[in-house]
C-alpha cells in the first residue's frame, strides 16, 4: 500500500457516529422474519398506519400533472401555507410562510436547524433519555453535545448549571421519545427564560405533538419571547403514517429562515413536488384522521399498561402522548431486551441506547396489532426479565 492510499479513509466525523440503534433494530426484525421467524417489533417509532387513500391519490394527481421536477428549495407555497396555519391553531403561533422550510423528514430538519444554530466547537444541551439521534446530528453539524438528564422533570438549577460560555442551544422534546412524557408549561418556560438570559437557541421537537392525551402541550414558540428564540422541528411522518415519504419542516425566527435556505440549496435543493402535494392534502384532512388515530394508540396504551403492570418485575406507568411506554424493570435493560428477542420473538429497545438515564427500563413502540400485542404480552411474561 502506498503512503497516498493509507490516507484515503472515512472522516473522523462519520467514523467516529455509532449507528442509530432504532434503525439497527429494525434491519435485525427485518432479516429474522426473513430467516422465517415470527417477530413480533415493538422497537420501531413508525405508526403503522397506512397513509389514507386520499393522500396517496393527491401525489397522484400531482404526478398526473407533471410535478415531477424540481420544487421550491424551501417548499411549494401552498404547502407552506398550510404549515403556518397548523402552527397557527395547534400552538396559537403565528408565522410568515417564508419562516417555514420544508424539509425530507423531520431529522434532516433537525440537522438543518443545527447547521443554521451552531458552529464549529459550540455545545448543545441534549435531553437524556432521548431520541437516538441527537447527538449524532449535534456531531455532523460539527458541534458539541452535553447530555442532560430530563428522565421525569428538567429540573431548571441543573439546565442553568449546564450552560458554559460555549454553549450556543438546548434541545427539547414534548412529548418526549422514549418516555411519552409531555414538559409542563412551566418546564417550557423556565427553558425560554433561561434562552433568552443566555442568548441560546431552543430546538423544539414537536414531533408527537398531535398523540397527546390528558396532558396538554405546551410549545416554547407560542410563549412571549420564546418565537424568537425557538427553532420548531416538526414531521407529517406520524401523524398521518407518512414515514416513507419523508416529509418534515421547520418554523424558525427569520434571521434564521434565511440562512437555513442556503443550507437547503446546497444539500437537498427540494423535497419532491408530489410529495408535497401529499402533505397538503394530509394537513387538510387532520381534523377527521389525528382523532381516530390518537384514540387507537390510547386504546393500546391502556391495554399495554395492564398487561405489562401484571408481569413480575415491570413497573409501567400510563404515557401522557406518543405510542410509547418505556416502563421500568427489576433487572437489566440491554440483557432483557436481547433475552427476549433471542428466546420470545419479541422485540423492543433498551432503555439505555437512549442514554445513560434511561438505564432499567425499556421502551415499547406499540405499533402492532391487538392482536399482536396480546400475543407479545404474553411472549413476555413467559419469557421474564433478566437480571
Amino acid at each position: 500500500m502506498t503512503a497516498h492510499a493509507a490516507l484515503r479513509k472515512a472522516s473522523e466525523r462519520l467514523a467516529a457516529l455509532k449507528p442509530s440503534a432504532t434503525v439497527e433494530m429494525t434491519d435485525r426484525v427485518r432479516q429474522a422474519r426473513a430467516a422465517g421467524r415470527k417477530v413480533i417489533g415493538l422497537s420501531s417509532g413508525d405508526p403503522n398506519i397506512a397513509t389514507d387513500p386520499r393522500i396517496i391519490a393527491a401525489a397522484e394527481r400531482a404526478l398526473a400533472r407533471g410535478d415531477t421536477h424540481y420544487a421550491t428549495p424551501a417548499g411549494q407555497p401552498e404547502l407552506r401555507e398550510a404549515i403556518a396555519r397548523r402552527e397557527a391553531a395547534r400552538c396559537g403561533a403565528r408565522y410568515d410562510p417564508a419562516d417555514i422550510l420544508v424539509t425530507p423528514g423531520g431529522k434532516f430538519a433537525l440537522l438543518a436547524a443545527l447547521m443554521g444554530a451552531i458552529e464549529p466547537g459550540d455545545e448543545v444541551i441534549v435531553p437524556q433519555p432521548g431520541w437516538v439521534s441527537y447527538g449524532p446530528c449535534v456531531r455532523l453539524a460539527g458541534g458539541v453535545p452535553l447530555a442532560l438528564a430530563m428522565l421525569d422533570r428538567i429540573d431548571p438549577v441543573a439546565l442553568a448549571a449546564a450552560v458554559t460560555p460555549r454553549t450556543r442551544a438546548v434541545i427539547l422534546n414534548s412529548p418526549a421519545n422514549p418516555t411519552g412524557r409531555v414538559l409542563r408549561a412551566d418546564e417550557i418556560a423556565a427553558a425560554v427564560d433561561l434562552a433568552q438570559r443566555h442568548g441560546l437557541w431552543l430546538i423544539f421537537d414537536q414531533v408527537y405533538a398531535d398523540f397527546t392525551y390528558d396532558a396538554p402541550a405546551a410549545f416554547p414558540q407560542a410563549l412571549d419571547g420564546g418565537r424568537q428564540c425557538t427553532i420548531a422541528v416538526d414531521s407529517l411522518s406520524k401523524t398521518f403514517g407518512m414515514t416513507g415519504w419523508r416529509l418534515g419542516y421547520l418554523a424558525a425566527p427569520s434571521v434564521l429562515a434565511r440562512p437555513i435556505l442556503k443550507f437547503l440549496q446546497h444539500s437537498i435543493y427540494c423535497v419532491a413536488p408530489f410529495v408535497q402535494a401529499a402533505g397538503v392534502e394530509a394537513l387538510g384532512l387532520f381534523d377527521e384522521l389525528a382523532p381516530a388515530y390518537r384514540a387507537r394508540f390510547r386504546s393500546r396504551l391502556e391495554r399495554a399498561v395492564a398487561a405489562l403492570s401484571a408481569i413480575e418485575g415491570i413497573t409501567c406507568a400510563m404515557s401522557d402522548a406518543t405510542f410509547y411506554l418505556f416502563p421500568a424493570i427489576d433487572g437489566d435493560d440491554v440483557k432483557t431486551a436481547k433475552h427476549w428477542l433471542d428466546a420470545a420473538d419479541v422485540a423492543v429497545l433498551p432503555g439505555s441506547a437512549f442514554g445513560e438515564a434511561g438505564a432499567g427500563h425499556l421502551r415499547l413502540s406499540l405499533t402492532a396489532s391487538d392482536a399482536e400485542l396480546d400475543e407479545a404480552f404474553a411472549r413476555i411474561a413467559r419469557a421474564g426479565i433478566v437480571t
